[in-house]
Parts: structure tokens; C-alpha cells; sequence
């Protein structure tokens, strides 16, 4: 039996936690929800409720009739990235 006793320095040290790419994956996310035509699963739920909450749809509804009619598309892409940003920093 061998009781000789480790020596702290030649212990590896705990490996650091994984870099995960927050930015990469918000933007694969929101490539692969505008490049599809699949609609369910838990983001897609979640962005329907969350627009609905809001009054989303009515609100763009009523500024498509106004002079403010090409801020909706701007709007509309602002909503989801800031949405893509927030769903992805809360489920990692």
C-alpha cells in the first residue's frame, strides 16, 4: 500500500465552466424561428403570449392606419430581438 500523500500542487485544478456564446446563440435562435415555418414549441408560445399580452397586435394594427405606418415593421423587429435576447439569457 502506497500512503503517501498528494501533493496540492500536482492537482489539476477544477476546470473553469464552458464559455457559452450568448450572443451566438441569440442570433442562431432568431435565424432559425425567421427561417422556419415550424410554430410550435416552448419559444414560439412564448412569443405569441407575449405579444398578446402586451396588445402588441392591436397597437400595430393602429399604427399601420396612421402616418407612422413604417415604423411598424421597425418595431416589430425590435420586439423580437429584444424578446430573443431576454427568452435565451432566462432559460441559460
Amino acid at each position: 500500500m502506497n500512503n503517501i500523500p498528494d501533493n496540492p500542487a500536482r492537482v489539476a485544478p477544477p476546470e473553469p465552466p464552458s464559455n457559452i456564446n450568448a450572443k451566438e446563440i441569440k442570433y442562431d435562435l432568431l435565424d432559425a424561428y425567421l427561417d422556419s415555418d415550424v410554430q410550435d414549441g416552448a419559444f414560439h408560445e412564448e412569443l405569441e403570449n407575449y405579444i398578446i399580452e402586451n396588445g402588441l397586435v392591436h397597437h400595430w394594427m393602429r399604427k399601420l392606419y396612421s402616418r407612422e405606418a413604417d415604423q411598424v415593421q421597425l418595431d416589430m423587429q425590435d420586439t423580437l430581438k429584444s424578446f430573443v435576447s431576454d427568452y435565451v439569457e432566462r432559460v441559460l
